[in-house]
């Protein structure tokens, strides 16, 4: 059968069952905005808790303040530990009329503890717990209140114990310093259960509903109505959602139940509250449309199915395999065909991928014989420019002339100039060493020393293990000369070429700096855009402009020159190349 009967058939199935599909949408419509309205009002509640946290925690935050400036609590701490009971009683008695009056008309369930490092423990409790007693400056909040020096710290009390309840919940801590900032002790505050309900349960109003308080990490800090997981790490397929965002809900399923998950987080504790709202007390009032749409569903699975299986047998398949063979084309296998069994347009539009795979793989092999023979020629092309086979003949005849007339300077300048031309010649391979490079550099700067007389100082500095590194051959001097020509011969007086080979773990890097003429703003940045465009330029200059070319042919874009000046101050060249040995 072709396609376009097969979609008939399909279709038609689809129109049968059309109305009964419409029963299913009208419910979902209705169920999901009777969710998003409950939803978005009980978030709104928990921004709310939210606020209230976020105050309860400043005002946690400003008695810890007050009590670290105490002049009070310092001087106790500074006392010695060895003083008379008698006097320790009343320290103890001072201390605490301090706690009664930071605490003042506050109905906070909380317990206010300070440890000094001179054995001093005071506390509003009626025991010291004895963590608090022997202070382990590794554990919890110590380790916190250490590292955050002298800032308040937030803990969550942890516990591995499905207990009851859980008093403690939160514990505030702080390192406590002297005059002279030195560690005198520590503030402990431990926030007990209650204090942290009294915030939320009196916007709360379903008791079908379960909330949570949980910090970043997940650890829960308090719950309501059920408290039996307080201080444990909460263990839900919901809350890696819950951590990664900020605020919403979300469907999830909690006891085999359907519940409507709701979160909103402090931006300043980090902390969120989380609420379980059972699905079913949110949809209670559709349930005549659920029946029915019920009932619809089971007509149009019983109707649809017979009609799915036909399709999904003759369409999927090939399609699937069809599919299988781009993902492999995809990851670069071009040795792969589509079986084409059938007359339908899916083998036929198989087939005429086949064809297309069998193109592109001979096209791309073209392609890459064509990129090489282009690249090799132009290599070939561009290095030919600078083989001049008649000049290096004519200066051997010049030297020899020169020797016999006895003019040693000109016999010295011939063959230096002819050794550079007989390097130039002779180098058929595609790298050299970097010394071999740098003897033909030494032979042109003599010949421009010649030249120019006083005129330069020139400066090389080459590491030695640079000197065993593999480069193009002519890549270093055409850049020089370009300094000498541009930048010093212009000059008034005396100019100063440096050039500095070095390299790091990958990269071999070639400065040349000289303290020539230099360039002004708008020539520096024409010259800028012909490097990085690579296009044939008279403006580089064919030593300039073949460097570059030859960079980016061997090594492509990762490569090149770079340069830096400024008018009047002179001109940097950097030749940055990859690292290359002969091994």
């Amino acid at each position: 059968m072709k396609l376009q009967t097969k979609l008939m058939l399909f279709f038609s199935a689809i129109t049968f069952v059309s109305v009964l599909s419409m029963g299913i949408f009208t419910f979902q419509v209705s169920s999901k905005m009777m969710k998003e309205q409950v939803s978005r009002g009980i978030m709104e509640n928990l921004a709310q808790i939210n606020k209230n946290l976020a105050f309860f925690s400043r005002d946690i935050e400003q008695l810890s303040n007050y009590i670290y400036r105490s002049d009070l609590v310092q001087e106790k701490l500074y006392k010695s530990s060895s003083r008379a009971n008698l006097e320790k009683y009343h320290d103890f008695e001072q201390v605490n009329a301090l706690f009664d009056s930071v605490l003042g008309t506050k109905n906070w369930t909380i317990n206010l503890y300070i440890i000094g490092f001179n054995g001093d423990r005071y506390f509003t409790g009626d025991y010291l717990p004895p963590q608090y007693n022997q202070v382990s400056e590794n554990w919890g909040v110590f380790r916190k209140a250490k590292e955050a020096n002298g800032a308040a710290v937030w803990d969550t009390h942890y516990t591995i114990r499905h207990a009851e309840s859980q008093e403690v919940v939160l514990r505030v801590g702080r390192l406590l310093k002297g005059q002279n900032s030195e560690a005198i002790g520590y503030l402990i505050i431990d926030i007990l259960e209650p204090s942290i309900a009294e915030l939320y349960q009196s916007n709360y109003h379903s008791i079908q509903e379960q909330m949570y308080l949980i910090d970043s990490e997940g650890y829960i800090i308090s719950a309501y109505p059920s408290k039996t997981t307080i201080g444990t790490k909460m263990k839900h397929e919901s809350v890696d959602t819950i951590l990664s965002g900020q605020r919403g809900f979300f469907d999830t399923t909690l006891h085999q139940k359907k519940y409507i998950t709701i979160f909103d987080t402090n931006e300043e504790t980090h902390y969120k509250v989380v609420n379980y709202l059972p699905e079913s007390e949110v949809t209670s009032g559709s349930q005549p449309i659920k029946y029915l749409t019920l009932l619809l569903i089971v007509i149009a699975f019983i109707v649809t199915v017979w009609f799915t299986y036909l399709f999904a047998i003759s369409i999927t398949s090939p399609m699937n395999r069809l599919k299988n063979v781009m993902k492999k084309v995809e990851k670069g296998n071009l040795d792969v065909r589509f079986q084409a069994n059938y007359q339908d347009e899916v083998s036929e539009l198989g087939r005429n991928f086949n064809s297309m795979i069998q193109k592109l793989k001979t096209s791309l092999q073209e392609s890459m014989e064509k990129k090489s023979h282009l690249q090799e020629a132009e290599i070939n092309m561009l290095r030919a420019q600078i083989n001049p086979h008649f000049l290096y003949n004519t200066l051997e005849t010049m030297s020899a002339i020169a020797k016999i007339k006895g003019v040693r300077m000109i016999s010295e300048l011939a063959i230096a100039l002819g050794e550079m031309m007989r390097y130039s010649i002779k180098k058929d391979s595609e790298y050299v060493r970097l010394e071999e490079d740098l003897v033909l550099l030494e032979r042109y700067l003599f010949i421009q020393e010649v030249r120019f007389q006083m005129k330069m100082k020139i400066s090389i500095s080459v590491e030695e293990s640079a000197k065993k590194l593999l480069i193009p051959p002519l890549l270093i001097q055409p850049l020089v000369e370009n300094a000498i020509i541009h930048g010093l011969e212009t000059k008034v007086g005396q100019g100063v070429l440096s050039i500095r080979i070095y390299h790091d773990e990958s990269v071999l890097w070639v400065e040349i700096k000289d303290d020539g003429v230099g360039m002004n703003e708008e020539k520096l940045a024409a010259v800028t855009k012909l490097l990085e465009s690579k296009v044939n330029s008279s403006q580089l200059g064919i030593g300039l402009e073949n460097v570059v070319k030859r960079i980016s042919l061997y090594y492509g874009n990762m490569y090149g020159v770079t340069i830096a000046s400024k008018e009047d101050v002179g001109t940097t060249v950097i030749m940055k190349l990859p690292m290359m040995q002969e091994n």
